[in-house]
């Protein structure tokens, strides 16, 4: 008995201090390709300090490159659980969370931080959408299985400002006010209901298999001063919805 436990203290005295020090690189050697298999579009650069303390930078699809950082906990992994402190800075974004990840699932936790407008206009401008302002992030959580979302909730801030809008027909430039946005699980949707004052604008949904959803209501319409389909009377739904695949 006193032999094996010694046995065992000289191991963790030897294999702790291995790990401690091991290069995060190790991690995106070992997962980087499965990781850009599954998720077509994202590319992963250079990766700098230790597994415990470290940082990487992470491009997906148009969008900005971005500087993952973490601190990992090291009680959790007794339990087969990974819990960090991540925070994503780079190209108008700024971003801080806590993670969690076992093998069942995990949840991203306390998201707080601002996107600005240029960052999400790399890619919503090839949609003729181009933004200003600022987006502030607080107080959302999320949680998620091997398969899709479980649970999502919290609130987004638009500053508001000028939105410029690119159609086939005409480019419009719309002063909007500020705006809320509202996150949420309807069913096995994720949802963002986006509101000035008491008035839903807009309504997104992000479905399991890839495809989104968005609504735009006869309020925003108007605001922007989008036309509408000739002899178009059904004004008890939104007043056009868009589809298309994301992922």
């Amino acid at each position: 008995m006193n032999k094996a436990f010694y046995l065992a203290i000289a191991i963790i005295a030897f294999t702790i201090p291995i790990v401690v020090m091991a290069p995060a690189s190790i991690v995106t050697g070992l997962f980087g390709d499965a990781v850009q298999r599954n998720i077509p579009g994202l590319k992963i650069g250079a990766t700098r300090g230790r597994i415990w303390q470290g940082s990487t930078q992470l491009q997906y699809q148009r969008l900005p490159t971005v500087t993952v950082s973490w601190k990992l906990a090291a009680l959790p992994l007794l339990n087969g659980k990974v819990s960090t402190l991540v925070e994503l800075t780079g190209g108008g974004l700024q971003l801080e969370m806590g993670a969690m990840a076992s093998t069942s699932g995990g949840s991203l936790d306390n998201i707080n931080g601002t996107i600005e407008s240029r960052f999400i206009n790399a890619v919503s401008v090839g949609y003729g959408l181009d933004l200003t302002g600022l987006f502030e992030l607080s107080g959302i959580s999320t949680s998620f299985d091997q398969r899709w979302l479980t649970a999502l909730k919290g609130v987004t801030n638009w500053s508001g400002g000028i939105v410029h809008i690119e159609t086939p027909e005409q480019f419009y430039s719309v002063k909007l006010p500020a705006l809320t946005g509202q996150l949420s699980m309807k069913g096995s949707n994720a949802m963002l209901d986006v509101a000035s004052g008491t008035s839903t604008l807009l309504t997104l949904a992000l479905k399991p298999d890839g495809w989104s959803q968005t609504s735009v209501s006869y309020m925003l319409t108007d605001m922007a001063g989008l036309p509408l389909p000739n002899g178009y009377q059904d004004t008890t739904g939104p007043a056009f919805v868009l589809e298309e695949k994301v992922f």
